[in-house]
């Protein structure tokens, strides 16, 4: 797995797809940050029909998992976590 540091900003992707046809006009998304509180980041079209992405602040040391959803057509959603560690320019 990746490590980002603290504050990064990272874009996360997902892709809906039938049987090889990019579907899914409307995606929603979740972060559960290392805290337990979750957030909302604002999902993004991606260009093309089925394509949607988030720009998520990584704002807590630990690992942050995000969840994108499809809400129609394809009903499913991608998952990912990364894990963030405290930057060697972090002197706090």
């Amino acid at each position: 797995m990746a490590t980002y540091d603290k504050n990064d900003r990272v874009r996360v992707t997902a892709t809906f797809k039938t049987a090889g046809t990019n579907t899914a006009t409307s995606a929603t998304c979740t972060q559960k940050k290392p805290s337990g509180a979750d957030a909302t980041p604002t999902v993004q079209d991606g260009s093309g029909a089925g394509i949607y992405f988030v720009d998520v602040d990584l704002d807590q040391i630990g690992t942050h998992t995000i969840k994108i959803a499809s809400t129609d057509v394809v009903i499913a959603a991608e998952t990912i976590e990364l894990e963030v560690v405290k930057s060697v320019f972090d002197h706090a």
